[in-house]
């Protein structure tokens, strides 16, 4: 379930429609998946958002949530957070790749602090308010139901493409492939190595202090342009007759920013500042299920994170996803290895990320649960990383019977 939810985060990332318009196309997206998916259908409902965010001047999303209430249980929820847009550069420099330095973690007294990937990523998510759909929306989103038909049919030719199931994508790469392996080769073969640490420091041009990541809940005055994460977490726990039970969840980047918003959600409840507390009777239970994700921050950060959570921390991560070896220095040594000949070339490009890195103490949370994917020598490098990093969850959880898969992740 949990990973189902965090899937449907990605629904719409490759809408480039501005305002409402995006708005009703990523909702729609969303409860099209709750609707249809065996995993969740008939016991999830949307109860805040969808919402994105897309970096100044970017043409497509950085950043979406939504929260999905369990049918019949008003006090349980769960919070999505949607990993890297695969078509938005944007998000793969920002919301990936700023790992050269470390913002402290703003509630902590010891050394704990998150990449400045990680706190970008958070400051967005928090920032972020849900507005209730207009009437134009609503009768935007009723059109489009009306001709889902037509859509499915597109969407089903797409599918059968994408999966490469005539003769001809089966015995030639796509030219998606050829240039992914164009560019790792060239990444980690090329000159153009060697100023990986200019390019994961980036984050010297940009700056997110600790402060920034103490979101208050919003006033009542100032609820009119819609509801933040944290103001809506307010209101439902003032409303519901039981504790609240939150679940944060999401894939990739989204796993790793699940275990920010949930410690952030945990954190907020003890501070001084009465303006964080969301929970006031300090009785909700928070939970995290984050999968194929790398590193929020450093080990006293994931030390903080599992005694916080405790049991309520889960994570799956598998052995043969590259992803899951960023940014803790010795995973990262691991990764030319993993494939065999195929990751061997990544050796100088992994050299030179480990010295940039390395000195941050960068480490996954103890507790993961692991398995190893089942790797295929005939599969070209790109289409490994994203067989591993994607369809090799939805095997290990048992989900391809009810039709999950990666391009149900981010289309339907």
């Amino acid at each position: 379930m949990a990973f189902t939810l965090a899937g449907l985060a990605y629904r719409g990332f490759h809408d480039f429609l501005p305002g409402e318009p995006h708005a009703v196309v990523v909702r729609r997206a969303v409860l099209d998946g709750l609707r249809r998916l065996a995993p969740v259908k008939g016991g999830w409902e949307l109860a805040w958002g969808p919402v994105t965010a897309r970096m100044p001047l970017a043409v497509f999303d950085s950043s979406a949530m939504y929260v999905a209430r369990e049918a019949g249980a008003r006090h349980r929820l769960v919070v999505a957070v949607r990993g890297t847009n695969p078509v938005a550069s944007s998000d793969w420099l920002f919301g990936d790749f700023l790992v050269g330095t470390t913002v402290r973690w703003p509630w902590a007294t010891d050394e704990a602090a998150v990449s400045t990937s990680t706190a970008l990523g958070l400051a967005m998510l928090q920032d972020m308010r849900a507005r209730p759909p207009s009437v134009v929306a609503r009768f935007a989103e009723a059109s489009l139901d009306a001709v889902g038909a037509a859509l499915d049919e597109r969407i089903h030719s797409g599918r059968a493409r994408l999966a490469g199931t005539t003769e001809a994508q089966a015995s030639a790469p796509s030219s998606i492939e050829a240039l992914v392996e164009r560019v790792v080769e060239d990444w980690s073969l090329s000159d153009a190595a060697r100023d990986i640490r200019d390019r994961l420091g980036a984050a010297t041009a940009v700056r997110v202090a600790p402060d920034d990541l103490r979101q208050r809940v919003l006033p009542g005055d100032a609820r009119g342009a819609g509801l933040d994460l944290l103001s809506f977490l307010q209101a439902e726990s003032e409303a519901a007759a039981r504790p609240l039970e939150v679940a944060v969840t999401g894939h990739s980047k989204g796993g790793a920013l699940a275990q920010a918003v949930a410690l952030w959600l945990a954190d907020a409840r003890r501070a001084p500042d009465a303006a964080e507390h969301w929970d006031a009777a300090g009785r909700a239970r928070i939970t995290v299920h984050a999968f194929a994700a790398p590193t929020p921050g450093n080990a006293a950060f994931a030390a903080r994170l599992a005694k916080t959570l405790g049991d309520g921390l889960h994570q799956l991560r598998n052995t043969n996803d590259l992803v899951t070896h960023a940014w803790q220095a010795d995973d990262l040594r691991e990764i030319p290895a993993v494939y065999g000949s195929r990751t061997a070339k990544l050796g100088r490009l992994v050299a030179r990320v480990v010295e940039a890195v390395e000195g941050l103490d960068y480490r996954h949370a103890p507790g993961a649960v692991t398995f190893a994917g089942s790797l295929d020598a005939t599969r070209l490098l790109p289409a490994e990383l994203v067989h591993q990093h994607l369809d090799a969850y939805a095997d290990h959880l048992d989900l391809r019977r009810h039709g999950i898969d990666a391009i149900t992740f981010f289309i339907r």
